[in-house]
Order: C-alpha cells, then sequence, then structure tokens
C-alpha cells in the first residue's frame, strides 16, 4: 500500500530536483569538449570517471544535504561505500550518465536526480543537452501530478503494437540478453544505442521513443526517468534476473517488506526493465523472452556446490 507524502514537500521536492538539474547541466557543459584527466572504475577502463562526473555530484549532494538534511543520498560516483539502513526518503543520483559519449566529445549525456520513498520514486528531473535558447532541456515530474519538458506537460502518444517505421532504444547486448519471439521481430522498430540509459528515456517521455529495453541498470540510472514516463501517460515494466515474466514497475531498488534495505543493496540492485507506451510495451513484454547467460548459470551450479560442500 502506498504511504501518502505530504503534497507541498513532493512540490518542492520537484522544484529543487529542476534546478539541480539546470545547474548540473551547467557544471558538465564546462568541461564539455575540455581535456580532462580520467580515472577509471575497472581493470578494463570500461567505466571511465571524469572531473565533471565528480563536480556534478558533489554540487546535487551539498544541495540536497543543505535542503533536505534528513534524506539519504546514494549516488554513482560515492567514493566509499556507506554502511547502514537507507533512511525514508533516498535520493539516488547519476551525475553524468553516458560518461564515454561526453569523453568522447558527443553530446549524448544526461544528469539523473530521484527521490524516493520508500522504494517508490516521487519526485525527479533529467537534464539533457538539447538544442534551444538554453543548450539543453530538463525533463520533472512527481507522483500523480503528470511530468513536463521546461515547464510544459509532456503526454506519450499512444499505440497498440510498437510500429516498425518509428525508433525503438535497444541495448547493444539485446541478442545476447533477449530473444523476440516472431511478432515482435517484424514490429521491433528502427533500434537505436544512445550510451546513456537515462537520455533514452527522457527520449520515450517525450515520444522520440516509442519503447526501450534495458539490459540490467543500475537504480540511479532509472529512477527519475522510470518516474517521467509514468507520470507521461507510459508504462514501466521490470523482470528480476531467474523470474519468468514482466511485472508493472511500482517501485524501485530492494524490496522494504522487510523493513528498510541497507545502501549495498541499493547499490548492488539491477532489473530487466521496458517503458514505453502503455501498449507497446505491454506487446513488447509479451513477445519478448529473457536469456540466461550461460555465465550466469556456471556461477550459480558454483555457489551451489560451494554450499554442499561445507
Amino acid at each position: 500500500m502506498d504511504v501518502l507524502v505530504d503534497s507541498d514537500l513532493l512540490m518542492e521536492m520537484e522544484a529543487k530536483a529542476v534546478e539541480m538539474a539546470w545547474e548540473s547541466g551547467r557544471i558538465l557543459e564546462g568541461h564539455f569538449g575540455k581535456p580532462m584527466d580520467v580515472d577509471y572504475k575497472d581493470d578494463g577502463k570500461n567505466a571511465p570517471v571524469t572531473p565533471a562526473d565528480i563536480e556534478s555530484q558533489a554540487y546535487l549532494s551539498e544541495s540536497i544535504v543543505k535542503t533536505f538534511p534528513g534524506h539519504g543520498i546514494v549516488g554513482e560516483e560515492d567514493s566509499e561505500e556507506k554502511d547502514g539502513s537507507v533512511p525514508d526518503f533516498l535520493w539516488v543520483l547519476d551525475p553524468l550518465d553516458g560518461t564515454t559519449n561526453f569523453l568522447n566529445g558527443l553530446p549524448i549525456y544526461a544528469v539523473s536526480i530521484c527521490a524516493l520513498h520508500r522504494g517508490v520514486p516521487v519526485a525527479g528531473s533529467i537534464y539533457i543537452p538539447w538544442p534551444g535558447d538554453k543548450g539543453g532541456s530538463v525533463l520533472h515530474a512527481r507522483k500523480g501530478s503528470g511530468a513536463s519538458i521546461d515547464g510544459e506537460p509532456l503526454s506519450i502518444p499512444e499505440s497498440p503494437v510498437p510500429e516498425a517505421s518509428r525508433l525503438s532504444g535497444l541495448p547493444g547486448s539485446f541478442g545476447a540478453r533477449f530473444r523476440p519471439r516472431k511478432d515482435l521481430r517484424r514490429r521491433l522498430g528502427e533500434p537505436r544505442v544512445t550510451g546513456s540509459v537515462a537520455y533514452e528515456l527522457a527520449l520515450t517521455a517525450t515520444g522520440a521513443f516509442q519503447y526501450v529495453v534495458f539490459g540490467g541498470p543500475r537504480i540511479w540510472d532509472v529512477a527519475a526517468g522510470a518516474l517521467i514516463v509514468k507520470e507521461a501517460g507510459g508504462e514501466v515494466l521490470g523482470r528480476r534476473r531467474k523470474e519468468t515474466g514482466w511485472e508493472v514497475s511500482t517501485s524501485l531498488g530492494p524490496s522494504w517488506a522487510g523493513g528498510p534495505p541497507t545502501v549495498k543493496q541499493v547499490r548492488s540492485w539491477r532489473s530487466r526493465m521496458i517503458a514505453g507506451n502503455p501498449p507497446a510495451a505491454r506487446f513488447v513484454a509479451a513477445n519478448l523472452e529473457a536469456k540466461y547467460p550461460l555465465a550466469a548459470r556456471v556461477a550459480d551450479v558454483a555457489r551451489k556446490l560451494g554450499r554442499g560442500a561445507g
């Protein structure tokens, strides 16, 4: 059952999310196209971190602590693992989604900001670079009040099934992670891979993408976008690994059924996801099978054998 949140507080949180999105967007613009020192989170150098990521997250975290001192924060670029359980209100932040695009001079990236109440997205915003006087746009929403882009209402156009001539967001690993049935193979649409989950959700909320499929994004990638898509009239479906069906996503992250999850659990959460106009999203879900990779099956067998040996 949903727990009601004070409407004035939600309005304040949405307004703050919009303000922070614009300011983080300006921070990123100040770094874009300029030489930067780059660190990497992995040995394969597939997960870059730039001064732009760090500065953007520092600004967001400081702003939230100042305005909402009792709220928690989980950001992609947290410098160290936090301990303990999360509070009822938790902000999840991706200060620069699409860092590799950003580093290579491709202006397809996003800032994703979302406040969750006991796992339910309630207020959020996404900044994307976009042609226009401001050099960007901010999409935003709060639960139960619709979604907007730069103050103008958003409404996702509906179609009963995906259309072959329209754009669809599919991950580069689509073939390895999913198996489309015959009816969907003819209606996948024109696939696009942008390199930014939040950016693709923004395009879905505007209707540029008829639907998007994700193979296992983190919570900071999708929380704001999921809220905005829903409030624009769309639908978001999720499927955890080993589950047999797609379900409407009413919350994100670890379950609160047994009490507050830990920060570590929030950070490690992942889920396959479909988002788009409701009929098209449901059609995709009904005709898309999730593959269970061999490496994951082998790892599960190894874990079971290890438990048996003990």
